[in-house]
């Protein structure tokens, strides 16, 4: 039986409650962080951890926590779960409300905190040989405040998701109001166009992913050219190669969008360089 943190107390999930007038179940009224372990070490963790406060504070929620707190919090939950590798999920609501209203000063009492873990099953060796298929959704990232905070309400990148998986797609690429390409529903994204790494810069509507700042840092580190620029539809469909990056299965190669191969239509030298090199910055922490 897998066990959470709630507000200060690790328990089984089944006996987890929370208020049904909690403000992030009402109004997606708040935050999260997802990351994994590697050797049932979270990987990243302070990153996300000072994410997520970053974020919390940007909502005006006075997190009852610090950042060492919440840390102990993580490595208490992932220690009360037997699983050989995590996936951890870290959520901040802004807590009950004392009854009906959007007015954040509605609320009743302290902000609801939440650990979640589950066994983190290996990723197939197929799907960084393969990669990803892809769709440009419909459905806009839109320039307002929350599509840079990882807020709680996630529902234009579930449509998006929706779309993909009605196309047979594992991913969809989600535009901006002026047609540029900047996120995924899950993930960051990167092209590669004779030999340079590109990605959205951080003035588009995207999360600052922290995978994604990792390969940046380890990129530029092999000596990479690495440059954040626009990406149009026409450079995703002419790209020498692409990926996503998201905290769970790292890097995947993304090799079709809809039927249309990107470059050779597997993993491309890059993405394959960039992937172990990721392997190598998280094999220290499984020995």
């Amino acid at each position: 039986m897998a066990k959470i943190f709630l507000n200060g107390r690790i328990v089984p999930l089944e006996q987890a409650k929370i208020s049904v007038l909690d403000r992030g179940f009402l109004y997606g009224d708040g935050v999260f962080e997802s990351l994994r372990t590697y050797g049932r070490r979270p990987f990243l963790l302070n990153e996300h951890l000072k994410r997520l406060l970053f974020d919390a504070q940007q909502l005006k929620i006075k997190v009852p926590y610090s950042l060492s707190q919440l840390k102990t919090a993580v490595l208490k939950t992932v220690s009360a779960n037997n699983f050989k590798e995590h996936y951890i999920k870290i959520i901040i609501s802004r807590g009950a409300a004392k009854g009906h209203g959007l007015d954040p000063s509605n609320a009743a009492g302290k902000p609801t905190v939440i650990v979640l873990c589950e066994e983190l099953k290996p990723y197939p060796r197929s799907l960084y040989e393969k990669g990803w298929r892809v769709i440009i959704s419909k459905t806009p990232r839109a320039s307002v405040p929350t599509s840079k905070i990882k807020s709680l309400c996630y529902v234009d990148n579930m449509l998006a998701m929706m779309e993909a998986k009605q196309a047979g797609a594992d991913e969809a690429f989600m535009p901006d109001e002026k047609g540029h390409i900047v996120e995924g529903t899950v993930s960051n994204i990167f092209i590669v166009k004779r030999g340079k790494i590109i990605t959205p810069p951080v003035a588009e509507p995207i999360l600052q992913g922290i995978t994604r700042a990792l390969v940046i840092k380890l990129a530029g580190r092999a000596g990479f050219v690495v440059k954040e620029q626009i990406i149009a539809p026409k450079d995703l469909n002419t790209c020498d190669e692409c990926f996503a990056t998201m905290s769970g299965a790292g890097i995947v190669p993304v090799t079709y969008v809809v039927k249309k191969k990107i470059g050779v239509g597997k993993c491309g030298p890059i993405t394959n360089a960039l992937i172990d090199l990721c392997k190598r910055e998280t094999s220290a922490l499984t020995r």
